[in-house]
């Protein structure tokens, strides 16, 4: 069974801002030909889904809405 996972679009604009500075300080500028410089990771608990979007680099960014929890 596939799943699928729908980003919300604060979470969206969130993560595209912080994508944008972090290019700026980012060490990695080449990723090969298929891309894979961006990880979205999404863990499903019985309170909701934690979003996590993480550079080929190590830094991370948490876009977890844990208000509406």
């Amino acid at each position: 069974m596939p799943y699928q996972f729908e980003i919300p679009d604060k979470e969206a604009d969130k993560s595209e801002v912080w994508r944008i500075k972090h290019k700026k300080v980012c060490e990695i500028t080449d990723v090969g030909a298929i891309g894979g410089r961006w990880t979205w990771s999404f863990t499903q608990t019985g309170l909701g889904c934690i979003m996590i979007l993480k550079c080929a680099c190590g830094e991370k960014i948490d876009l977890t809405d844990y208000e509406n929890w």
